[in-house]
């Protein structure tokens, strides 16, 4: 008498531009069933059949990673350090160094007409006052800050 067991593995990946890849392997063993009455053999062929299949879906999802591929051995490389496109990196945010985008200027735009009688040129205004430059020529960080005080402002509070 034999006995089936089913072994499998899963995996999905995140890639670039919010995309996925994933990876199933799925091994089916057929034991003797004497293998049950040694518990060490018994697990040691499921362990085996499960690294088997860990290795099978790393190097398959190796393959979608940016610039990653299988090695000889069956072990994926590591994908290149993360370049952000649209983004600076999470440590390099919030510095004076990057402009406003254009999804700020756009909310900054909205606030705008949502506050009674704030115009573009009294918007300007402020800005020089506050950065010693123009709503266009704000780094990302100031255009952080000018939303903050146009949503206290929206609120209630005086715009200085």
């Amino acid at each position: 008498m034999s006995v089936k067991i089913n072994v499998g593995v899963n995996k999905k990946i995140g890639l670039p531009d919010y995309g996925s890849a994933g990876s199933h392997c799925e091994i089916v063993l057929e034991l003797d069933y004497g293998v049950m009455l040694n518990p060490d053999e018994f697990q040691k062929r499921v362990q085996d059949a499960y690294r088997l299949c860990r290795e099978s879906v790393e190097s398959e999802l190796a393959v979608h990673r940016p610039g990653g591929t299988a090695t000889q051995d069956n072990r994926p490389t590591p994908p290149p350090k993360t370049e952000y496109r649209n983004s600076p990196p999470p440590s390099e945010r919030n510095e004076n160094r990057y402009p406003v985008s254009e999804k700020q200027l756009d909310f900054i735009g909205k606030l705008t007409k949502a506050i009674r009688g704030l115009s573009a040129q009294k918007l300007d205004d402020y800005c020089q006052r506050t950065f010693g430059k123009v709503t266009s020529q704000l780094s990302a960080k100031e255009g952080s800050q000018l939303i903050d005080a146009l949503k206290d402002a929206k609120a209630g509070k005086e715009l200085v």
